[in-house]
């Protein structure tokens, strides 16, 4: 029997293998997929950087992945209408910069650091399902090349996403109010980009009003490739005859004609996908001898690059959680009460920014001229990923303006 079997090989379930091994646990690293692959949710936040610190990978991230130093939100039909928020200008920014990674390498990149740790990394293995005796995790069944097998465990890991395969199993997840959107995206060469220290930033292009608001994402790498992509709204597809996510995508540019100006020149790589409906939460995360983690504890509308620094925040988090549950060899449910508790705070902090964006009452406010200096460093802190202390001021000011509504 090991000491923990993580599901999922992402950036949650790698973290969090890479700091257990590191603590000298017996880990095995399940992934049913083999490294590189596809993912969204390319651009990190600076309050990152200190998981990647951690686990030993930040050096390397630095080398390989372009600097992020800011965000910039661009009102589509009004190029004069924008605004840029640089990290240096958050509340206690120990990182001014974060990095625009594509994910199949950033993802091989956590995955082999978790085996350098001391992890057993097991790829194009399925877990098809986990063993459960009246809800207490004892390990996972598997299918891989050899076929199917059993791992005993004394904790398990769930990292599979959005799939989510522990929570659904007991409970269906809850769609997040104000957040039915779908995501329609590709990649090109030959984008416009920013300059200097600027040329690593996320371009949020916005347009539409009312329920037909919609945003475009533009994320440059390093290679000259750029990651675009459009969040709209169900009701948005449905007044449309477009139907392929390539149509989609078009009809969305020619709404933006400002995103129109910044592909001209560009070349896409594949033709637009579309993944819909992706924002939920989980009722549970935690459970005898489990946990959930990443895109499986719950996903939100990616307009503030949450995905992947919640994941691997909560993962690094989890993983000093767990080490300490088993050296005292009680592994209930309640001795996971506040990191679960910490994780929800901040990911409700920005559920609600995120639905007032869509409401428009946050969008107001990140267009104001002039802005509110403590609000202009509150919205920077909350972008840089500052949002796991909930008694800082700034923090109690974004959850009064904007509290979630679940």
């Amino acid at each position: 029997m090991i000491d923990v079997a993580v599901i999922g090989g992402g950036p949650a379930g790698s973290v969090c293998a890479a700091r257990l091994a590191a603590l000298g646990r017996e880990v095995t690293l399940l992934e049913r997929a083999h490294h590189p692959r596809f993912h969204l949710g390319e651009s990190l936040l600076p309050h990152s950087l200190g998981v990647l610190e951690n686990i030993g990978v930040l050096d390397e991230v630095r080398q390989r992945f372009l600097t992020k130093k800011g965000a910039r939100f661009v009102d589509g039909a009004d190029e004069g209408r924008s605004v840029r928020y640089a990290f240096a200008e958050a509340f206690h920014a120990r990182w001014d910069h974060a990095f625009q990674v594509p994910r199949d390498e950033f993802d091989a990149l956590l995955f082999r650091r978790a085996g350098q740790c001391g992890a057993e990394l097991r790829e194009g293995c399925q877990v098809t399902r986990v063993l459960l005796d009246r809800g207490k995790a004892l390990g996972v069944e598997t299918l891989g090349p050899d076929g199917a097998g059993a791992l005993e465990a004394r904790f398990v890991v769930d990292a599979t996403g959005r799939d989510a395969m522990v929570a659904r199993s007991i409970q269906p997840v809850d769609r997040i109010q104000g957040l039915d959107r779908t995501a329609i995206f590709t990649q090109v060469r030959g984008a416009w980009r920013d300059a200097g220290e600027r040329e690593g930033d996320i371009q949020i292009v916005i347009f539409g009003e009312g329920s037909g608001v919609g945003w475009f994402w533009l994320i440059p790498f390093s290679d000259g490739r750029t990651s675009v992509g459009v969040v709209v709204s169900a009701d948005w597809i449905r007044a449309r005859a477009a139907r392929t996510p390539e149509d989609l995508f078009d009809a969305a540019v020619e709404q933006a004609p400002l995103v129109r100006q910044m592909l001209s020149t560009a070349k896409r790589l594949f033709e637009p996908r579309a993944t819909a409906d992706f924002s939920f939460r989980v009722r549970t995360l935690r459970g005898s001898g489990w946990l959930a983690l990443g895109d499986a504890a719950g996903f939100i509308d990616p307009l503030f690059s949450t995905g992947a620094h919640l994941a691997m925040w909560g993962a690094l988090q989890a993983a000093d959680a767990i080490d300490a549950a088993l050296a005292a060899d009680d592994l209930s449910p309640e001795r996971f009460a506040r990191w679960e508790n910490e994780l929800r705070e901040g990911a409700e902090l920005f559920i609600g920014a995120v639905q007032a964006f869509y409401s428009g009452q946050l969008t107001e406010l990140l267009f104001a001229q002039p802005q509110h200096p403590f609000l202009r460093r509150a919205i920077t802190s909350m972008l840089s990923g500052d949002v796991f202390d909930a008694g800082r001021p700034w923090a109690r000011e974004m959850r009064t303006r904007f509290p979630a509504r679940l």
